[in-house]
């Protein structure tokens, strides 16, 4: 059997499960209890790493979110505390009590402990950042890539893992790429199980329909507008 056919017709289906499952599934869009829990993207790396595998998953009970791990209260709107930032510098989003949502950010540089992105002047302000290893786990934590387009300055992609988490990446110049004077990529993943939970409805759609219709990576060819 040719392994890369039997993987991308796996890729469709998975796609078409999630849209179908995404639109029937949630009436309204609110999360519920009870439903399947597919592991969030990276939280069994993170797990490794910490020697334990408790491990949060999508529509799972937000209380159940370890103290230790909550970095910050994030705000959504006028609810504050209804999307928090843990310790791994993700971002989880549970509108209803459920999660629905994970974000992260992954930099090449970051700012060294205690200073903020617009307090840096210098490249001593900065350092690698550790979590930028985890772009070379995209593959096997959120799935092959099954479409892309130009979008912004850089490019936005979809991928769908064999969990039926789907993954937005976009891709942009690294905001401190000038003083470097390095070319970098920063990349912004929003994942989720339902499309209604993955915002950005402009570009979205384009993408689960490159998807859709089984096409290989497509770059330049359509740009999608923010």
């Amino acid at each position: 059997m040719n392994t890369k056919s039997f993987w991308q017709k796996g890729v469709l289906c998975a796609v078409a499960a999630v849209i179908v499952f995404g639109m029937a599934s949630f009436p309204g869009g609110s999360a519920q209890a009870g439903e399947p829990t597919p592991v969030v993207p990276f939280e069994k790396l993170f797990a490794k790493e910490r020697g334990d595998s408790k491990v949060l998953r999508f529509n799972g009970f937000s209380g159940e979110i370890p103290g230790k791990r909550i970095k910050a209260l994030l705000q959504s709107g006028p609810i504050l505390g209804d999307r928090v930032l843990l310790s791994e510098d993700v971002a989880v989003y549970f509108p209803d009590g459920y999660i629905v949502q994970s974000q992260a950010r992954l930099a090449k540089y970051v700012p060294v402990p205690g200073l903020k992105p617009t307090q840096v002047l210098t490249r001593g302000n900065l350092m690698p950042n550790p979590r930028y290893r985890l772009v070379s786990e995209f593959d096997s934590a959120l799935g092959l890539e099954c479409a892309r387009v130009a979008y912004g300055d850089g490019f936005a992609s979809l991928r769908i893992n064999r969990s039926g988490v789907m993954s937005l990446i976009t891709e942009a110049p690294g905001i401190f790429d000038t003083l470097l004077e390095e070319n970098t990529t920063t990349y912004d993943i929003t994942s989720a199980v339902k499309p209604v939970f993955m915002g950005n409805k402009g570009l979205l759609p384009d993408l689960i329909r490159l998807c859709q219709g089984g096409s290989k990576k497509i770059a330049g060819t359509l740009t999608a507008q923010k």
